[in-house]
């Protein structure tokens, strides 16, 4: 029980930092700051690391217990371990429910700015919406779609 004790306290410690790191990340996110991101990345290396270890050893625990990952192990340790232990699980299981968020509120972010600079890209190269009927890839065609010669555009 012990073990289990330290495992989820471990996990917990390590998805508030997780969670730290995302929240900075957002930040960075909306500043374009690039080099604080790359930063970043490096941080959230080990803490990812370290969360898959905590990850394998919470499934090692539920098949050593004949039990599935989740609200089987919710239900096990409210059955058969001290009401302690199920709060230091709850309190993981909530930090990583805040760590999940964070995480999609920045891949969010990051699929937002990724659309706005293609259609940037676009406009660029002539294949917005707005300039699309107004000249073709040579220069040619007007918004009336009658040929113009490049000198008299």
């Amino acid at each position: 029980m012990e073990h289990l004790n330290t495992l989820f306290s471990a996990a917990k410690i390590d998805a508030e930092a997780f969670t730290a790191l995302l929240d900075q990340e957002h930040k960075a996110l909306v500043d374009r700051d690039m080099p604080a991101l790359e930063e970043l990345l490096a941080e959230k290396a080990p803490l990812v690391s370290a969360l898959s270890q905590h990850d394998r050893a919470i499934i090692a625990y539920c098949q050593q217990a004949g039990i599935q990952p989740g609200e089987s192990l919710e239900q096990h340790l409210a059955v058969t371990q001290p009401l302690t232990l199920l709060s230091t699980y709850q309190a993981f299981k909530e930090a990583l429910q805040r760590c999940q968020i964070a995480n999609e509120r920045n891949a969010r972010l990051i699929r937002h700015s990724q659309q706005a600079t293609a259609q940037l890209l676009d406009l660029l190269r002539n294949q917005g919406e707005s300039s699309q009927n107004i000249y073709d890839s040579q220069g040619l065609a007007s918004k009336s779609g009658t040929p113009r010669n490049l000198t008299k555009v």
